[in-house]
């Protein structure tokens, strides 16, 4: 059974990072640093729907993992 905690500690740890990351990023995307818009050729009719997708995919991502850590770190 340890490994099986150290498993779900890990992968809820990267799946918590790559949640901050798609927030990060919908930030960037959003505030237009690095010209990130352009270079991407979001239009601005789409830029909402991409923030909303990045945002709902990041905090759901960062809640998920949070909960695998947890069961993996707090698991008997």
């Amino acid at each position: 059974m340890g490994l099986r905690r150290i498993v779900a500690a890990v992968v809820g740890t990267l799946q918590a990072a790559i949640g901050v990351f798609a927030v990060i990023f919908t930030c960037i995307l959003y505030f237009d640093f690095f010209d990130v818009q352009s270079m991407l050729n979001v239009t601005g009719e789409l830029l909402s729907f991409y923030l909303l997708v990045l945002t709902i995919f990041g905090f759901f991502s960062i809640i998920s993992g949070l909960f695998l850590f947890f069961e993996g770190v707090e698991s008997h």
